[in-house]
Formats: C-alpha cells, structure tokens, sequence
C-alpha cells in the first residue's frame, strides 16, 4: 500500500512539473520582450547606431527605438538611399512611406523593439 502510495505522489509530481516548467518559462519570456522599455536611448545616444564600424542599425519611429540590422534593406545602415539609421524617422514614415508597405506598423511590427526615445 505504501508503494502504491508513494508511486501516486511521485506520478502527480512528475505531472505537474512540466506544468510548473512552462509557467516559469512563460514569466522568464515575458520580461525580456518588455525588458525594452527600461532602455531610454536620447538623440545624441541614437545617431551611434548607424550601421557602420560593425554598430547595428537602430531607428526610432513614435519614441520607440527598433533594431533594423536584420533587414536586407538597411545593410548599408540607408534605406533607399533616403533614410539614415541612428535617427528619428517618425516624419519620413508618416508622411513619406509607402502606404501599403509602412502604415500601419507592418513592417515595424515584426522588427524587435530595443527602447524609447528620450523626449
């Protein structure tokens, strides 16, 4: 009976660790992705994320500061020839973007978030 007993116990504790596992792993990858909005980035700090000298490609866009490195399309640290990384581009995306391409946070959205912007 005792066995019995204590296989029970280690069963229901076998169970629920994975449970218990998954609701830490839950908690632990919540705070790095809201772990950017500790980070204050002012335009002086930003213009050092230009891309260049092996710096990655960072822009602000509606005080949040986002890592463009990964894009194809800001290797060289310029979009389009246009645009500088390093600096605020909220104007140049509400008023000069593409609208099927750049409202809307589209793109923006799938870019990770590194901080905000100094006011």
């Amino acid at each position: 009976m005792k066995k019995i007993l204590f296989l029970v116990a280690c069963l229901s504790l076998t169970a629920s660790g994975p449970a218990r596992a998954a609701e830490g792993k839950a908690a632990d990858a919540a705070a790095p992705a809201e772990a950017w909005k500790n980070k204050t980035f002012t335009a002086e700090e930003l213009k050092k994320y230009n891309g260049k000298d092996g710096m990655p490609v960072y822009v602000a866009v509606d005080g949040i500061v986002y890592n463009l490195s990964g894009s194809k399309y800001w290797k060289s640290g310029q979009h389009m020839k246009l645009h500088q990384s390093g600096t605020d581009l909220s104007s140049a995306i509400h008023k000069d973007a593409p609208p099927m391409i750049h409202k809307d946070g589209k793109i923006l959205g799938k870019m990770p978030k590194v901080g905000v912007l100094a006011k």
